[in-house]
């Protein structure tokens, strides 16, 4: 028998055990950033959210207090909580309407704060007109 039954060792591509633990090494060192972006994204589109509801609730009751002056009524004066269904237990709403005197005409200020915690977060306020005496 001559050297006719050689057997040669082709080479074999795929992973190797190291390929595998670099890769896995690699992702579970990514990972903490890529969660701490998302939780950082979803904390800033919650706050956009929450600043958002403020917002409008706070136009809403300047527009209230505005129709209800225009229909001859007096806008109230009271502090409400926030109102719809936005969770925000710890807002209060301000609305204030006092008499100022502008270049000798009496007018109506009317005012809403969007208090937070004692903090003011908005504040909106919209002149009247003479007032209704």
């Amino acid at each position: 028998m001559t050297g006719k039954n050689n057997v040669t060792l082709s080479k074999q591509s795929g992973f190797l055990y190291g390929d595998a633990l670099m890769a896995v090494t690699l992702v579970l060192l990514l990972l903490p950033t890529i969660l701490y972006v998302l939780s950082d994204t979803l904390t800033m589109v919650k706050t956009a959210y929450i600043d958002d509801y403020i917002l409008q609730d706070t136009v809403s009751y300047i527009e209230e207090g505005k129709a209800l002056y225009d229909s001859g009524g007096t806008p109230h004066i009271t502090a409400t909580p926030v109102s719809g269904n936005h969770n925000l237990p710890h807002i209060v709403f301000k609305k204030s309407l006092v008499e100022e005197e502008i270049n000798g005409i009496s007018i109506l200020r009317y005012r809403v704060q969007a208090i937070d915690n004692g903090a003011v977060v908005y504040e909106i306020s919209t002149f009247l007109g003479p007032p209704h005496h």
